[in-house]
Order: structure tokens, then C-alpha cells, then sequence
């Protein structure tokens, strides 16, 4: 007698704009894809390039180099780090930079940061609105106190702040000028070294 066994139900292809839990989202665990949870809603995020890549490193580089002057730094800075800001909202995001200050309590987490960053960087790429709009949108709900912008097609940085329920341009600094903040006091990332490298790739078109 033949023993059949009945196969497992497959779990549907993830897709962008299904409905998904927190829990869910978060046992899915490292997946191929970029993933983030915006108001209990599934966004695949495209893969970066190399220009994207490049800049990120840049900066979190300029923040690493300023934090090492402190016997005790002043904040904690993470790249691409999945990033709890609301359980009852179901916002789960991957921000290229999140900066968390020093003495904040209420943001834990060991595999992730859980909880509002002081400070969050995104690096546009291919769906430049759901940074523009979506993100900015969901930063401003959680209380995200500044918000930054980088453009690699123009090579500019719009630096948004946090005033009641939602952000107003402080500035749009291009490779002229330096990014500066009153929550880092002496951090100074002049933008010719980013965008101007000797090293930069071929900037991304899309």
C-alpha cells in the first residue's frame, strides 16, 4: 500500500501593496528582497546601485569619523537597518542611515532598531516618490525629527525638519555647501566629498 503525503500549501510570491502583519513581516527573516511595512502594506524595494552604494558609504563614513572623537559618542549611527518606528501602525522601514541620540530609552532593540531615530537619510533611487511622498509621510507621523533627502541626479541634499505634524524645508544644499545639524553639534559632511569623489561610479540615470 502506497503512502501519500499531502505537500505543504506554497506561501504566495511576495508582492508590493499585499496587507501583512508585523509578526508576519518580521518571521519572514533575511529574504532576497528588500522589504519594508508601511501601514500593515508590503513595499519591494529595488535593489541599489553602485552610485547609491557609494554615497551611503560616504556619509556613514563621515558620521563614523565624527563619532570617533567622542570617549563616548554622542549617538549611534546604522546603515540599512530594518527599523520597528510603530507597532500599532505596522511601520517597519530600511532607511539607507538611521541615527538614534545617545540617552534615548525608549529606542532598543538587538537585531533592530526599534523605536523613533532622531535623524533618518534616504538616498533616492528608481521610485523616487515613495521617499518623496510615502516615507516623508510616515517619518513626520512617528515624530522622525529631521528627515534627509539625497538626490544623485542633481547632487543635492534636502534637509527637512520636523515643526508640529509635519517637515518644512530647512535647506537644499548642493556640492558647494556642507550638511550640518543642531542635534550632532560639530558634524560638518562637506558635499564635494561625497558627490565629487574621485571614486564616485557612474551615477544612476533612472
Amino acid at each position: 500500500m502506497t503512502m501519500t503525503t499531502l505537500a505543504e500549501p506554497k506561501a504566495p510570491p511576495l508582492r508590493s501593496g499585499m496587507r501583512m502583519s508585523l509578526d508576519d513581516f518580521l518571521a519572514l527573516g533575511e529574504t532576497e528582497e528588500r522589504l519594508e511595512l508601511c501601514d500593515g502594506v508590503l513595499y519591494l524595494m529595488p535593489r541599489p546601485s553602485k552610485d547609491h552604494q557609494f554615497l551611503l558609504a560616504r556619509l556613514y563614513q563621515r558620521f563614523a569619523l565624527y563619532l570617533d572623537d567622542f570617549p563616548i559618542p554622542p549617538a549611534d549611527v546604522y546603515p540599512n537597518v530594518t527599523t520597528i518606528l510603530s507597532v500599532e501602525l505596522e511601520h517597519a522601514v530600511d532607511p539607507d542611515l538611521v541615527v538614534v541620540l545617545s540617552g534615548r530609552s525608549d529606542v532598543g532593540g538587538r537585531i533592530y532598531v526599534e523605536g523613533v531615530p532622531d535623524l533618518v537619510v534616504e538616498i533616492l533611487f528608481s521610485d523616487r516618490s515613495h521617499d518623496l511622498v510615502h516615507k516623508r509621510r510616515v517619518y513626520a507621523e512617528v515624530g522622525v525629527r529631521e528627515y534627509w533627502v539625497v538626490d544623485p541626479r542633481d547632487d543635492t541634499v534636502m534637509v527637512l525638519e520636523l515643526q508640529g505634524s509635519g517637515y518644512v524645508e530647512r535647506d537644499v544644499l548642493g556640492v558647494g555647501d556642507a550638511l550640518t545639524t543642531p542635534l550632532l553639534p560639530g558634524l560638518v559632511i562637506p558635499l564635494a566629498d561625497v558627490f565629487q569623489h574621485r571614486r564616485r561610479p557612474a551615477r544612476d540615470e533612472r
